[in-house]
């Protein structure tokens, strides 16, 4: 056997499963209409898909695959009908996501420089912490306590230690839980495993970047709201999707990607999700981390306009 047969034949053997969900993942209608469906070495799916950060060749694996991106006529509500089984996402997340893909794909797409874009991610993180300082502190003498759902390597964690917050995180994959339990945060892999741990429930929660990946993200935005006290504040933060349903481009295309982002929200079904697992919206409040008189200028702007965007801050009620 040759090595590129052998090498196809264990290909075959890794090959992905999926399954579907059959209704919205928002109001729980079927009635879904395909915005965007096909199979995964169609064009221009193939190329974006040789463009993002995995270490197997995809394509091959997904050769006799579909997906389908759909809306649900009832509550607008858009989700890939087709995802991949818990065995499938421990293949895409812990064996073929790895840092060095990543850093690469950061390196060819990214716009601006990697210093600019920690920087700016950086500040963004301290802007959070300031606003929950100002809306938890009138409701408790307390330790703030904050947990990040899908906290990754823990860097919002470790600027919010560094702010004086107890902190915790949850996140499914080992290797980047067993980095920010490096750095002293409580790190834990799942909810049983935070329950076992007999916390108190936490003053604040951060999603950034998560629930566009969850199968059931209303379900985990009910269990979070079990999680934090009255009057404690949760912040969401999903791509925009607004305008897209057949992609044209590679933002575009990793808005909505088939195989990570499986939800896509607008402000509106962000907004109404949240909403039906107890969440009440509240308006951004200001806060400046700059030297810059004009960013300081735009952040005080934003307060009477109040544009619509997929991050949104919201609290639970007394």
């Amino acid at each position: 056997m040759t090595t590129k047969k052998h090498g196809l034949e264990q290909l075959s053997n890794q090959k992905m499963v999926f399954r579907e969900r059959s209704h919205c993942i928002s109001c729980g209608s079927s009635n879904l209409h395909p915005l965007w469906q096909g199979k995964f070495t169609d064009e221009p799916t193939r190329s974006f898909l040789n463009r993002c950060h995995y270490s197997k060749d995809v394509v091959t694996l997904l050769a006799e695959e579909t997906f389908s991106l759909m809306r649900c006529q009832t509550c607008g509500m858009i989700f890939h009908q087709r995802i991949l089984t818990p065995q499938g996402l421990h293949k895409l997340y812990d064996e073929w996501i790895n840092d060095a893909q990543i850093e690469h794909m950061e390196a060819h797409y990214q716009t601006g420089s990697k210093r600019d874009t920690l920087f700016e991610r950086g500040r963004q993180c301290i802007k959070h912490l300031l606003r929950l300082k100002k809306l938890v502190e009138p409701y408790t003498t307390e330790q703030f306590r904050i947990l990040d759902y899908g906290c990754g390597d823990g860097h919002f964690l470790c600027l919010a230690k560094f702010f004086g917050f107890d902190v915790y995180g949850i996140d499914f994959s080992q290797k980047r839980s067993e980095r920010a339990a490096t750095m002293g945060i409580s790190i834990f892999n799942n909810w049983e495993a935070l329950e076992s741990a007999q916390i108190n429930k936490v003053h604040a929660v951060s999603l950034f970047q998560v629930l566009e990946h969850l199968e059931d993200p209303l379900a985990t935005l009910r269990k979070i709201a079990t999680t934090i006290t009255n009057r404690g504040i949760l912040i969401v933060e999903v791509p925009d999707c607004r305008g897209i349903s057949q992609p044209q481009n590679f933002s575009e295309f990793h808005a909505v990607h088939p195989l990570e982002h499986i939800n896509a929200f607008t402000p509106i079904t962000l907004k109404k999700m949240c909403e039906q697992a107890g969440f009440v919206s509240i308006n951004r409040l200001p806060a400046h981390v700059t030297t810059s008189f004009l960013d300081t200028l735009r952040t005080e702007v934003s307060r009477f306009i109040q544009r619509n965007r997929t991050a949104l801050y919201f609290q639970l009620p007394h």
